[in-house]
């Protein structure tokens, strides 16, 4: 009777062994497949630089959750206002940013690029080192964007003109922390823009809806003038009149 027993606890000893050896697997794999998940999910981050003729300068910092992105997609969740071109297979050209640049049908033809050697157009770069700015002729589409990298738009025909940064200077400008950088948690921070103004540039004019308002204003005080005009005149009137004789 007792070599049965020894011979069940010793059964039972080996599907306990087993049992554990697989739930430890198991909690293994399922951690490893965490971290992997939260390294996929980690929030990354780049610097666009935008220059244009006048010399101001835009500032965009992207935050994005892809290993990489493109360089048209860094210009697109940028926020800064572009117009691009399709070229078929070899992606799209990029004819206007905020405004400056030319219409699309002239950017097909020569990349707004004008008759003259050095006439400027939208050059696209890629910060190596600070301040060395190398251009990249295959153009945004084919340009891969990866953590931490810093790129550049400028209005020329020869040199790039673009300050030495960091993306973490990036995103001082644009008054945001760069701690995201590397983080796995948490929604995905919008992306941030800045213009700055060197001396002597005037900044813009008013927005479409400033200068909505002001028209708005505009038209009413004329139509006051004109209502206090019209009483005016009426009053004038009444008292050149001579007075009715009696009945």
């Amino acid at each position: 009777m007792s070599r049965v027993d020894t011979r069940r606890g010793t059964r039972t000893g080996r599907w306990v062994a087993a049992l554990v050896a697989v739930l430890a697997a198991g909690l293994l794999l399922g951690s490893t497949a965490s971290a992997a998940a939260q390294d996929g999910a980690a929030i990354r981050r780049a610097g666009l630089v935008v220059r244009h003729g006048d010399g101001r300068l835009t500032y965009a910092f992207v935050p994005f959750r892809e290993e990489t992105i493109s360089g048209i997609d860094l210009l697109r969740r940028s926020g800064i206002e572009h117009v691009t071109i399709p070229f078929g297979g070899l992606g799209e050209g990029v004819g206007a940013l905020e405004g400056e640049g030319c219409p699309t049908g002239e950017c097909r033809r020569r990349v707004c690029q004008g008759t003259g050697p050095n006439a400027p157009y939208w050059r696209f770069f890629h910060q190596v080192a600070p301040g060395n700015w190398q251009p990249l002729a295959l153009g945004a589409s084919a340009t891969t964007v990866r953590d931490g990298d810093v790129f550049g738009w400028s209005w020329t025909g020869e040199e790039p003109g673009l300050p030495a940064v960091s993306v973490a200077d990036v995103a001082r400008l644009v008054g945001v922390s760069d701690r995201i950088g590397g983080l796995a948690d948490g929604a995905l921070p919008a992306a941030a823009v800045r213009t700055v103004y060197p001396s002597g540039v005037q900044a813009e004019p008013a927005s479409n809806g400033q200068s909505r308002a002001a028209y708005a204003v505009a038209i009413g005080l004329i139509a006051l003038m004109g209502m206090g005009a019209l009483y005016a005149a009426r009053r004038a009137r009444r008292r050149a009149s001579p007075p009715e004789a009696p009945a």
